[in-house]
């Protein structure tokens, strides 16, 4: 267990990186018998818990040098160009395309109060499903106020102006 088990140095949690399946076969393997079940218990007596991953390491162009810098610039550029639609009395907006579903008669993670379970697929392929849905999030930062364009097709740079100019009609356009 030493080599598959990671921790949280400041809290004290530990995890196993193994299923309780796993290691509850390695221990019969070593003539100790006992249930996944029971492993689940004892890992939680021993200070375990389940985890799901984070993201918080940066990917390889941030560490190549000058990468933060120009990231800054680039920033500070944006904000700058804001400031000054913003004194002119014109709409600055934040576009950003939000996670992709498949669209079919899939499994998603949540839950819903039902009589009886939703029957799915069970498998996602994507080849069984109509196609993919885009979330495209359009929000106006003076106003704080958003519209979300839902597309079918590729995420394209004709999506996304065809996205801000649905919010244009929808909203912006109203608003002057």
């Amino acid at each position: 267990m030493r080599e598959e088990t990671a921790g949280d140095p400041i809290t004290g949690m530990k995890w196993s990186r193994k299923a309780t399946e796993k290691i509850s076969a390695e221990l019969k393997e070593r003539n100790i018998v006992v249930s996944s079940k029971t492993v689940a218990r004892l890992l939680i007596k021993m200070g375990f818990s389940l985890k799901t991953c984070r993201k918080n390491i940066e990917a390889g162009r941030s560490r190549k040098p000058g990468y933060r810098k120009r990231r800054d610039d680039q920033f500070k550029r944006i904000k700058r160009c804001c400031e000054k639609f913003r004194r002119m009395g014109a709409p600055t907006i934040s576009i950003d395309s939000k996670k992709k579903e498949k669209i079919g008669n899939f499994k998603n993670d949540g839950i819903s109060w039902r009589r009886e379970a939703r029957e799915v697929l069970d498998h996602d392929f994507p080849s069984d499903g109509e196609g993919k849905a885009i979330p495209y999030g359009i929000y106006d930062t003076q106003k704080n106020k958003a519209l979300v364009v839902v597309g079918t097709s590729s995420e394209t740079p004709e999506f996304a102006v065809d996205a801000i100019e649905e919010w244009w009609l929808l909203i912006g356009r109203r608003e002057e």
